[in-house]
C-alpha cells in the first residue's frame, strides 16, 4: 500500500489574530472630537515658533511617559489620530492636570508657575472626553464592516491603536504561565511595548561581569490578502550594560512585581543621555516624585559626577566611594547597550530557543496558524560554494562585448609590497597564470587574458594613508592609466589602509560600551577621498585591507585569500561584468514573455540623516536595471540612475557620476523626507521610469522595491489597499501616472524586516487529516501563503551561512542559552565557550507581486498568456539566491540589491545613513525603538 501525500508546510513564529485570540480583552479608550485635534495643532505650531524648527513637534511622547508612570505601564497617545488608549482606567482630574501641565512646559512656563486650578481648553476637552472599555475582539473588522472573513479584494482594516494595544493582554496572559526550556523553568515579565523579558534570569558570561536578557516581541501585522491580522512573534538577545554612557534606551522594573518592565527612551544627545525634563516636572507636579523616570535620573546624575571626580586631580578625591564591583548583580534598572562593542555575550538566540517559543505560544493561547506550502516549482536552488566563486575571464570578455569593450584595464594601486603580493596572486588564481611568473613593473601593463585583460602597477602611498592629504588628485595626476580611452573599460583595485591598534581597541572595548576605536575623521579617510577623487575621474574603484587570517586553517594546501578574490567580485560588479550564473537562473517565461525578453529593474529608497546645520532629512534614491541580452547567447547587461544625475547609463558610470558628488542638502524640497516631499519623490521616480522605458526601447520590464522603505511613496504597496483601484493619475504604483505603454509588467514587493516577516523554525510535511509525519529542522526553499482571497505572497526562507557553514557548530540548534557552555580549557575536557558567539536563526524574505499590465503581445505574433504571480515570485527568488559578488544569498534581489550597493558604496554613507545594526539583523536582534514607521501602514 502507498504511503499517504503529505505536504511540506513551513511552521513560522506567527499566527491568525482572531477574535477567539483576543479572549474578551480590553482597552480604556477616549476618542477625542476635532476641537481636541484642533487645538493640538495649534499647541504644536506654537512649540515650533518657539524652537525655530519646521520640522519640530511638540513632544507628546512626554505626556507618554508619564502616564505611563501613573497608569502601571500601558499607555498608547496619538494626537494626531485624537485618542488615547490605556490598559487600566484613567482618572479625569489626572488627565486633565497632566494635559496642563504639558501645555505649559511647552510654551516654556516653569513648573511651579502652572496653575492646576486654571485648566487649559486642551486639558479640559480632554478630560471631558468620555472614557470606555472596549473590547478588541470589536475592531479586527474587514473593510465592509463585518467581523467575518474578508470578501474576494478586501483586507483587513483595524484602527492603527488597534496594532499598538493588542500585545498588551496577550503578554500578560503568557506571562502567567512557566515557559519549561531545557528542564528550567523560566518566568517571562511583561514589558510596557506589549512585550515579555526573562528579567529574572539573564545571560551572563563566565565571569559575571555581562549580561543580555531575552526579550519576547509581539506585533501586529497584515499579510496580503490573508482575512486576519497576524501576531509576528520575535526573540532577541538583548545586552545589558553596566553603565549609561550610550545608552539610548533603559529597561527598569517597577515597584510592583505585577506591573511591566517600562521601557524608556532617553533624549537629548552625548555620551550619557537624561531623562526628558518635561517628564520630571509633570511627574513631580502630579506628587510622583519617586517614579521609575526619577530613578534613571538620578542613576544618571550619579555617572555624571563619578565621570567628574575622574577628571579631578587624584588628591581631590581620594575619600571617594569604590567602584561597584565587577560581579555586581543586575539591579532595577538596567540600560541597554547602545553601540555595537565587542561583548561577552553574543547576539541572537537560536533555533531551539524559537521552536520552544511556538511550543509554549501553542499551549496558552491555541492560536489559528497560517497555511504557508512550499512552491512546487521552487526545488533545486543549488548554492555555490565558496571555492567555486571566482571571477571567471571568459565572463568578463563576454560583458565587454555585450557592453562594446574592446579592453578590460585593472589598475591595481598600492603602498605596501605585502599587498602587492596579494593583489599578484589573486590575479593569478583568477586567470590560471603562475604568480612567480608575474612580477610587473610599475607602470607597465601585464596581459591576463588574450590581449582583451590587462592590469598595471601603480605606488601611490600618499594617496593611499590617511590624513589631510589623503585622495588627493594631484597624487595621481601623473598616472597615464587613469585616463580615459574610448574603447577601454578601467576599474581600479586599491589598497586600504588598516590601523590594526584601532582594530585591537574596539575588540577589547569593555562591555559597558565606554570604548571607542580611533578612526580617521570624514576629510582624513584615504578611502572614502580616494574613491571620491577616482569617481570624478569617471572610474568606479573597489578597496582591499590587510588580510584577516582564518580562526581555523586547513591542515593540508594553501589558504585562499577570500578577501582578495571577493573584492574582486565586488569590482567586476561595479563595473557591470554579469557573469553566466544570471544566465542559468533566468529561466522562468513571464506570461507572453520569454525569460530573456524582460528587463528587471530595482529601485532603492533611503532616508538620509540631517547633517551639519541642515536640519531637513532627506531621501536618498537609486536604480538599476538588469537588460537582456541584445544578441541570443549574449550576456545580460547592468545599467544605473541616481537622484543627483538623473540619467539612465552603464552602472559603471552611474555609480561613478553618483560617488563624484556629496549628498546634497540645503533647500532641495523635491527629495525632502516629509509628507510634501513623498509625492515629488514618487513623481520624479515616475520621470525615471519613462526615461528607462524609452532607454529600453519599449521592451518590457519588471519594477522591485523594498516595501518597508517606499510604504509612504506607494498607496498601492499597502496590505489594506490589495484589491482597491487607483485614483486617476495618482502616484498609486510605481510608474501610475505613465501611459499603460511606458508601465512594467508587475511590481515585485520586497520585504526583509524581520520585525514584520514571520520567521520560519522547522518544515513539517503533513499528511491529509493534519497530522505531521516528519519534520525538518531548516530550509533553504521557496513557500507560499495560502491566500483567503486574491493572490497569494510567497516566503523565501534562508538559513544564514554562519549557521550551516563549515565548522559553524549550529549553535542553538538543540539548546538555549540558558544550558549553554560558558567553555572550558581543561586538557581532558576541553569545551568550547557557547555565550560569547553569536546564535543565528534562519530568516525569511516576503516576495509579493503585484500585477500592473494587461497581457499583450506586439506585432502579428499576438499571445495573452497571462502574467503570474509565481512566475515573477520565482524570479526574484533565483535572484536573491544567485547575487552578482557572493557565494551566499542577498535579501534582495539582484537589481535592488544593485541599486542599494550604489549607496552603500558612496563615500559619505556610513556619516549619513541612519543608525541601523547590520550585525544585530543577521543574528534576529533588530531593534524597533524609535524607527519611526508608523503602525498604521501595516504590511
Amino acid at each position: 500500500m502507498p504511503a499517504p501525500t503529505t505536504r511540506a508546510c513551513l511552521d513560522v513564529l506567527a499566527y491568525r489574530c482572531t477574535p477567539a485570540l483576543l479572549n474578551g480583552a480590553t482597552v480604556h479608550l477616549r476618542q477625542f472630537p476635532t476641537s481636541v485635534t484642533s487645538l493640538w495643532t495649534l499647541l504644536d505650531r506654537q512649540y515650533k515658533d518657539i524652537v525655530k524648527r519646521e520640522e519640530a513637534q511638540a513632544p507628546h511622547s512626554v505626556l507618554t511617559g508619564a502616564l505611563r508612570c501613573l497608569t502601571g505601564g500601558y499607555v498608547f497617545f496619538d494626537p494626531k489620530q485624537g485618542l488615547l488608549a490605556t490598559r487600566r482606567p484613567l482618572d479625569d482630574d489626572t488627565l486633565r492636570d497632566a494635559f496642563t501641565l504639558l501645555h505649559g512646559l511647552v510654551l516654556g512656563h516653569h513648573s511651579d508657575d502652572i496653575d492646576l486650578t486654571r485648566p487649559t481648553p486642551l486639558a479640559e476637552r480632554v478630560a471631558e472626553t468620555t472614557q470606555q472599555e472596549r473590547l478588541l475582539a470589536d475592531y479586527l473588522i474587514t473593510p465592509d464592516g463585518s467581523h467575518t472573513p474578508a470578501s474576494p479584494g478586501r483586507q483587513p482594516d483595524a484602527a492603527n491603536w488597534v496594532y499598538s494595544t493588542v500585545a498588551w493582554d496577550l503578554a500578560h496572559r503568557l506571562s502567567q504561565h512557566t515557559w519549561r526550556v531545557d528542564n528550567l523553568d523560566i518566568t517571562l515579565r511583561p514589558d510596557s511595548s506589549g512585550g515579555l523579558i526573562a528579567w529574572q534570569q539573564p545571560w551572563p558570561n563566565k565571569a559575571g561581569t555581562a549580561h543580555a536578557l531575552a526579550r519576547v516581541r509581539l506585533a501586529l501585522k497584515t499579510l496580503p490578502n490573508i482575512a486576519d491580522p497576524v501576531l509576528v512573534v520575535s526573540s532577541q538577545a538583548t545586552r545589558i550594560s553596566r553603565k549609561m554612557a550610550y545608552a539610548r534606551t533603559v529597561l527598569a522594573e517597577q515597584a510592583e512585581a505585577t506591573l511591566p518592565i517600562i521601557e524608556v527612551e532617553m533624549a537629548g544627545r552625548g555620551r550619557i543621555r537624561r531623562i526628558h525634563r518635561m517628564s520630571l516636572q509633570t511627574l513631580a507636579r502630579l506628587g510622583m516624585d519617586h517614579s521609575v523616570l526619577h530613578n534613571i535620573q538620578r542613576r544618571v546624575e550619579d555617572e555624571r559626577n563619578a565621570e567628574a571626580r575622574d577628571d579631578e586631580p587624584q588628591q581631590e578625591h581620594e575619600l571617594a566611594p569604590a567602584a561597584e564591583p565587577e560581579t555586581a548583580e543586575l539591579g532595577a534598572i538596567r540600560p541597554v547597550q547602545g553601540k555595537n562593542f565587542s561583548f561577552p555575550v553574543g547576539r541572537g538566540v537560536g533555533m531551539h530557543h524559537l521552536r520552544e517559543l511556538d511550543r509554549h505560544i501553542g499551549q496558552i493561547l491555541a492560536p489559528a496558524s497560517l497555511s504557508i506550502v512550499q512552491d512546487s516549482r521552487a526545488r533545486g536552488f543549488k548554492q555555490l560554494r565558496q571555492a567555486e566563486l571566482s571571477v571567471q575571464p571568459g565572463d568578463i570578455i563576454r560583458s565587454l562585448d555585450a557592453m562594446d569593450y574592446q579592453h578590460l584595464r585593472l589598475v591595481c594601486l598600492w603602498h605596501r609590497d605585502e599587498m602587492r603580493q596579494r593583489m599578484i596572486h589573486g590575479l593569478a588564481r583568477v586567470f590560471g597564470l603562475d604568480p612567480h611568473a608575474v612580477d610587473p613593473a610599475e607602470g607597465i601593463p601585464v596581459p591576463l587574458d588574450g590581449g582583451r585583460i590587462s592590469a598595471v602597477f601603480h605606488c601611490v602611498p600618499d594617496f593611499l594613508v590617511h590624513g589631510p592629504a589623503a585622495g588627493q588628485e594631484g597624487a595621481v595626476a601623473h598616472i597615464p592609466s587613469l585616463k580615459k580611452e574610448p574603447a577601454t573599460l578601467v576599474g581600479v583595485w586599491a589598497e586600504t589602509e588598516f590601523d590594526a591598534a584601532a582594530e585591537e581597541e574596539e575588540a577589547s572595548a569593555p562591555a559597558d560600551g565606554t570604548g571607542a576605536a580611533a578612526s580617521p575623521g570624514p576629510d582624513e579617510d584615504a578611502k572614502h577621498q580616494a574613491r571620491r577623487t577616482l569617481a570624478r575621474l569617471g572610474f568606479v574603484s573597489q578597496f582591499t585591507a590587510d588580510r584577516k587570517e582564518a580562526k581555523r586553517k586547513k591542515p593540508k594546501g594553501k589558504e585562499t585569500d577570500h578577501q582578495v578574490i571577493l573584492s574582486l567580485l565586488d569590482l567586476c560588479r561595479s563595473l557591470g561584468i554579469i557573469d553566466r550564473r544570471i544566465d542559468q537562473v533566468m529561466v522562468d517565461t513571464i506570461g507572453p514573455h520569454t525569460a530573456d525578453q524582460v528587463a528587471h529593474c530595482g529601485i532603492h529608497v533611503r532616508r538620509q540623516s540631517r547633517q551639519g546645520k541642515d536640519r531637513t532629512a532627506k531621501i536618498c534614491v537609486t536604480a538599476s536595471v538588469l537588460k537582456p541580452p541584445a544578441t541570443p547567447g549574449g550576456a545580460w547587461t547592468l545599467h544605473g540612475w541616481s537622484y543627483t544625475h538623473r540619467r539612465w547609463q552603464p552602472y559603471h558610470q552611474a555609480q561613478a557620476a553618483f560617488h563624484a558628488d556629496a549628498y546634497p542638502t540645503g533647500k532641495m524640497t523635491d527629495f525632502d523626507d516629509d509628507n510634501r516631499g513623498y509625492k515629488t519623490v514618487a513623481q520624479h521616480i515616475d520621470q525615471a521610469l519613462a526615461d528607462l522605458s524609452d532607454y529600453l526601447e519599449g521592451a518590457p520590464y519588471t519594477v522591485t522595491v523594498d516595501g518597508v522603505a517606499t510604504r509612504r511613496l506607494w498607496m498601492g504597496l499597502h496590505n489594506r489597499r490589495q484589491g482597491q483601484q487607483p485614483t486617476r493619475n495618482s502616484t498609486w504604483l510605481p510608474a501610475s501616472t505613465l501611459p499603460a505603454r511606458e508601465r512594467p509588467l508587475a511590481v515585485v514587493r520586497i520585504n526583509k524586516d524581520m520585525d514584520e516577516v514571520p520567521r520560519p523554525i522547522r518544515v513539517s510535511h503533513r499528511s491529509a487529516d493534519g497530522t505531521v509525519a516528519r519534520t525538518n529542522k531548516v530550509t533553504n526553499l521557496l513557500y507560499q501563503v495560502e491566500p483567503d482571497s486574491g493572490s497569494p505572497t510567497w516566503l523565501l526562507a534562508t538559513v544564514p551561512p554562519q549557521f550551516d557553514g563549515a565548522g559553524a557548530g549550529r549553535l542553538g540548534e538543540a539548546t538555549s542559552r540558558w544550558s549553554a557552555s560558558h567553555g572550558s580549557n581543561d586538557a581532558e575536557n576541553r569545551l568550547k565557550n557557547e555565550v560569547r558567539p553569536n546564535w543565528y536563526s534562519m530568516t525569511a524574505t516576503e516576495i509579493y507581486p503585484i500585477i500592473t499590465a494587461s497581457p499583450a503581445g506586439t506585432g502579428e505574433n499576438l499571445n495573452t498568456a497571462p502574467i503570474e504571480p509565481q512566475s515573477l515570485a520565482l524570479t526574484a527568488a533565483r535572484l536573491c539566491h544567485q547575487p552578482l559578488a557572493w557565494a551566499n544569498r542577498t535579501r534582495y534581489p539582484v537589481p535592488l540589491h544593485s541599486a542599494q550597493q550604489m549607496d552603500l558604496d558612496h563615500p559619505q554613507y556610513r556619516r549619513s545613513a541612519l543608525a541601523d545594526d547590520q550585525a544585530a539583523e543577521a543574528a534576529g536582534d533588530t531593534v524597533t525603538a524609535g524607527r519611526g514607521t508608523p503602525t498604521g501602514d501595516q504590511f
